[in-house]
This record gives structure tokens, C-alpha cells and sequence, in this order.
């Protein structure tokens, strides 16, 4: 990552760090293929969110910067039937509820939320990916 993108990407991880006390950094092409690893980050066990830098770009117009992050969400499934699905999907709607549609600024940062879906997860874990958007005046 670059010194900008770290400097969003940490302070994305301490606003995430607020309601979820197991967040770290991944490395990996997609959501999908972070999933797919078989082992976490360090000292990190589920319900945990990955943070993964996505795509970004510059818009000369307004001289802002915009990069995208995922918000990987791995969970266990525990309990039976509908009710460890429940849990699951309420830990997700509490992530999507840190970043509401009109935006969440930190500094000179604004984090837009820009799509969610669930994941396909091995293990009896349960995944799903919230992509924000990072609006930044551009350096």
C-alpha cells in the first residue's frame, strides 16, 4: 500500500475497531480469494473483518482521490439452522450500519458505502463483503 492509502486505510481500521475488535490488513486479489485462505491474519478469530484495498483513481476536476476497500467479514456459523444464519447476517448489517449512505468522515476522509454481498465460505464459516468508498482531497 502507499503512504496515502495506509494513512485511509488505518484510519478505516480504527473506525471498523470501534464495533469489531478483531480487524487487520489482507493481501489478496478479490474478496473471494481472501476467503479462500485457510488461515487469518495473526491473533485474528472470527467474527473478524479483513480489510482489503481495492481499486482506486483520481478525478483531475475536483482533485480528489477515490479508493475503494473491502470489508471482509468471516464469522462461524454456531448454533443450528436459521438461527446461527441470523447471527451471522446481524453482524453484517451491524458493519453496513457504521457507514451510513450519506457518508462517515474521519479527518479529511469521507467513507461512502458502495456495495455489499455474501461470500462463499468453506469450514462452516460465514462471509461477506462490504466495499467502501474513500473520498480524499488528492496530495
Amino acid at each position: 500500500m502507499t503512504s496515502a492509502t495506509l494513512t485511509v486505510a488505518n484510519a478505516l481500521k480504527n473506525l471498523v475497531s470501534t464495533s469489531f475488535p478483531a480487524v487487520g490488513f489482507v493481501t489478496a486479489g478479490t474478496p473471494e480469494t481472501a476467503v479462500l485462505a485457510k488461515s487469518l491474519p495473526a491473533g485474528l478469530r472470527p467474527p473478524c473483518v479483513l480489510i482489503l484495498a481495492g481499486d482506486g483513481a483520481y478525478k483531475d476536476s475536483t482533485l480528489t482521490r477515490r479508493q475503494q476497500f473491502h470489508l471482509i467479514l468471516i464469522d462461524v456459523l454456531a448454533g443450528t439452522n436459521d438461527a446461527r444464519t441470523a447471527a451471522a447476517l446481524g453482524r453484517f448489517d451491524a458493519l453496513q450500519a457504521l457507514f451510513p449512505a450519506d457518508g462517515l468522515s474521519s479527518g479529511d476522509v469521507v467513507f461512502l458505502p458502495d456495495s455489499f454481498r455474501l461470500l462463499d465460505c468453506p469450514d462452516g464459516r460465514a462471509a461477506a463483503c462490504l466495499t467502501v468508498a474513500a473520498m480524499s482531497p488528492s496530495s
